[in-house]
């Protein structure tokens, strides 16, 4: 039987995921995803720009949301001194947006070294994709700092089909002599994808190819396969950086329509209405 075997929601784009047991959701998403997100001078800061991002954890409570970072103070963001400023621009929008003062400004000064703003999303934002792969999403409403699809589903019997590449690649390596496993072959991690949803029970890369799936009561409809970066290389609870997941996945998952390289694992999806998914629920495809 298919079914949801985890639910991550990331409060901060690019911060460490966040394990919840259910999520509401809406057409825009899983509420309370990426509503927040760290920018410079220059714009929005993800991992490409920032890679120490990913230990940045976001802690939410009935008080609100707590930033914390390893070897630094902890620092609960004020709502009372949240502020007006600029329009950011994102992928397909100009989104408008407060900031969380200066305050949370200073402490991420002393985490990250560098300038940085904490802004969140204050209203949703006009999608202009007329023309891409992300045609379907032309014109509607996106309150959050999504990378323009609402959901990304990962399968487990995919990241199962890639260990045993990997692993395969990496037995071939110590017949030969090559790179050791310990360096550059080790099974990669379901977390490393960075997906909202986490289901089980369907054939390996089904979840790209289906048209739409039913997660619960919730109807789910596939925009395209997601096109993966280098971001998937990096250890999300480590230092370490590998070649791996892209160097096996350019082999035999190089079918993309090319918007980000081509070489895809997982599926973007948006909701049909609202509601909420739960872990454990029943899921079926089509």
């Amino acid at each position: 039987m298919a079914r949801l075997e985890t639910i991550y929601r990331y409060p901060i784009k690019g911060c460490r995921g966040e394990r919840v047991e259910a999520a509401d959701v809406t057409t825009s998403g899983l509420v309370g995803d990426r509503q927040w997100v760290l920018v410079n001078a220059q714009g929005i800061v993800n991992q490409k720009v920032m890679p120490a991002l990913r230990f940045l954890e976001v802690l939410e409570s009935s008080q609100g949301l707590t930033l914390k970072f390893a070897g630094s103070s902890e620092i609960q963001i004020d709502e009372s001194a949240i502020e007006p400023t600029d329009p950011i621009k994102s992928i397909g929008r100009d989104v408008p947006c407060v900031s969380a003062g200066s305050l949370v400004s200073e402490w991420l000064l002393q985490v990250f070294g560098q300038p940085l703003q904490l802004v969140k999303a204050a209203e949703g934002a006009l999608l202009h994709l007329e023309g891409t792969p992300f045609q379907r999403l032309h014109g509607s409403i996106q309150p959050a700092f999504v990378d323009i699809a609402p959901i990304l589903i990962v399968n487990l019997a995919s990241l199962a089909d890639l260990n045993d590449r990997i692993s395969e690649a990496s037995q071939a390596d110590s017949v030969d002599g090559s790179t050791p496993v310990s360096q550059d072959r080790e099974a990669v991690r379901v977390e490393q994808f960075r997906p909202n949803l986490v289901i089980s029970g369907l054939s390996p890369f089904a979840e790209e190819s289906a048209a739409m799936l039913q997660i619960g009561d919730l109807t789910f409809s596939r925009v395209v396969a997601c096109e993966r970066c280098s971001v998937t290389t990096f250890d999300p609870f480590g230092e370490q950086r590998s070649k791996e997941p892209l160097r096996t996945l350019s082999q035999y998952r190089k079918n993309g329509v090319g918007y980000a390289g081509g070489v895809t694992f997982g599926g973007y999806f948006v909701p049909d209405g609202d509601g909420s998914v739960s872990l454990g629920d029943e899921i079926s495809s089509s």
